[in-house]
């Protein structure tokens, strides 16, 4: 699966990164890839069969102790 997880992230980079680049977008540049590489990292730990921890306690737990929202 990995080999398909790839192609794609190197796909939505070849068409964004060039763009960022003749527009001088710095900023834009170092925010898409910092993303981009966090979102390729757990994809891919995923994709490999590693168990990820859910981010729903985490969310609770920031919405609900830090933020003091009650849903």
């Amino acid at each position: 699966m990995a080999f398909i997880l790839i192609p794609i992230f190197i796909t939505v980079a070849i068409f964004q990164i060039p763009t960022l680049i003749k527009k001088k977008y710095w900023r834009e540049l170092i925010v898409f890839s910092s993303l981009s590489i966090i979102a390729l990292s757990p994809s891919l730990l995923y994709v490999s069969g590693v168990q990820l921890p859910s981010p729903i306690p985490l969310m609770k737990y920031v919405i609900e102790d830090i933020l003091h929202l009650k849903y």
